[in-house]
C-alpha cells in the first residue's frame, strides 16, 4: 500500500468557471453534510452557496480565517455570519488558514485555490483565474477535515457583536496606491494577446453603456470591464477606457496579422471562437453576439482609427486606418 495514498478517481484541471459549476452542481445533490474551508469569504459568495443549497436539511459548515487585516481592508465580509445563522449554519474561524477545499457528503472533495468570492468563484464579470479539481474523499482525507473543524472556533452571536463594534470603531483605513511600472518593463511583461476570455468581451452594446442603463446586469459587467463609475459615462472616458482593454488590443493584435489588415464579419467569428479560452467554448450564435456587441464599440468610438463598412453589400468589413 503506498505511504501517501490518493484516490485515482477525480476530474481533469478545472478553470475557475468550471470549478465552480461542478461544486454548484454537487451541492445542489447535497443530501447530508457540506464543509467548506476558504481564506477569504465575501457576501456574494455566501449568498451562491445560499442558492445552490436547495436541500435546506443539509447541515452546512462554514470555515474562515478572519483575520483583522482581512476584515479591516474588506477582504472578508463579517455579515457573511448572519447568511450563515438564517440557514442554522455554523460558522467557524481557524486561524492562519489559507486551505481552500469543499467536502460535499464526505464522498465530493473539492480542492484549488478558489475562495468563496466574488472574483474566486466567478461571480463578478472580471475574475480571478483559479484552477482546482475535484476527487473522491478517503477516510484519511475524512478525518483531516474533522481534525481541523474540531480545532476551528465556534462564532456565536457575542463574538460576532465584538467584531461588530470592533470594526466600527475602526479609524479610516487608506489603500496603498503603488507607482506603475516604467514603460521599458511593462514592455517586457506585457500579456500574451492570442487568447481571450469571454468576461473580457463588452456584453452589451455601446449605446447601453452610454445611456447609463445601469439596472441591465450586461451593463454593469461593462462598467467593471472598462473601470468605469456611473458618472464617467461620457464618450471621451468610454473610449480611453475601450483602447487600454485587453479586448481592443486582442482585436489590433489579430486584426495586424491578416494581409491587407482587414476581415470580414465572418473571418473574425472564427478568430473569436477559436481564440476563446473558455471550456467549453460557447456556441457561434453566441460568438456572434459578443462581435456585435464589440463593433458597436468600434463604431461609435474609434471611427478615426477602426473603418467599418459593406463593400460588397454582404458582409462587414473591419479595416485598421493608417
Amino acid at each position: 500500500m503506498s505511504k501517501y495514498p490518493f484516490s485515482l478517481e477525480r476530474s481533469n484541471l478545472l478553470g475557475t468557471e468550471a470549478f465552480r459549476n461542478l461544486l454548484g452542481e454537487s451541492l445542489r445533490d447535497a443530501k447530508e453534510q457540506v464543509i467548506i474551508f476558504t481564506a477569504y469569504i465575501k457576501m456574494i459568495g455566501v449568498e451562491w452557496l445560499e442558492k445552490q443549497l436547495t436541500n435546506k436539511n443539509v447541515k452546512c459548515v462554514v470555515v474562515s480565517r478572519w483575520e483583522k487585516s482581512d476584515l479591516a481592508q474588506g477582504s472578508s465580509d463579517l455579515e457573511c455570519y448572519e447568511v450563515c445563522k438564517k440557514n442554522n449554519w455554523q460558522f467557524k474561524i481557524l486561524n492562519d488558514l489559507h486551505a481552500k477545499l469543499m467536502l460535499v457528503d464526505n464522498k465530493s472533495l473539492f480542492i484549488g485555490s478558489p475562495n468563496l468570492t466574488g472574483k474566486g468563484m466567478s461571480l463578478v464579470p472580471v475574475s480571478n483565474k483559479e484552477m482546482g479539481i475535484k476527487v473522491t474523499a478517503t477516510d484519511t482525507d475524512t478525518k483531516i477535515i474533522s481534525s481541523l473543524l474540531e480545532e476551528a472556533i465556534l462564532i456565536n452571536e457575542d463574538i460576532y457583536s465584538n467584531l461588530k463594534e470592533w470594526k466600527k470603531n475602526l479609524p479610516e483605513i487608506k489603500k496603498t496606491v503603488y507607482p506603475d511600472f516604467p514603460e521599458t518593463l511593462k514592455t517586457k511583461l506585457r500579456e500574451n494577446l492570442d487568447k481571450i476570455w469571454v468576461h473580457n468581451f463588452p456584453w452589451s452594446k455601446a449605446e447601453d453603456l452610454l445611456n447609463l442603463r445601469e439596472n441591465n446586469e450586461n451593463v454593469k459587467h461593462d462598467l467593471i470591464l472598462l473601470g468605469l463609475k456611473t458618472q464617467e459615462r461620457n464618450k471621451d472616458i468610454i473610449k480611453s477606457n475601450f483602447k487600454i482593454s485587453k479586448v481592443y488590443k486582442w482585436f489590433l493584435n489579430q486584426l495586424k496579422k491578416q494581409k491587407k489588415e482587414e476581415i470580414f464579419f465572418g473571418e473574425l467569428s472564427s478568430i473569436i471562437h477559436d481564440s476563446l479560452l473558455d471550456d467549453p467554448t460557447p456556441y457561434r450564435q453566441d460568438v456572434k453576439k459578443l462581435q456585435v456587441n464589440f463593433l458597436s464599440y468600434l463604431k461609435l468610438f474609434l471611427q478615426d482609427e477602426i473603418k467599418v463598412d459593406t463593400p460588397y453589400k454582404k458582409s462587414e468589413r473591419i479595416i485598421l486606418i493608417k
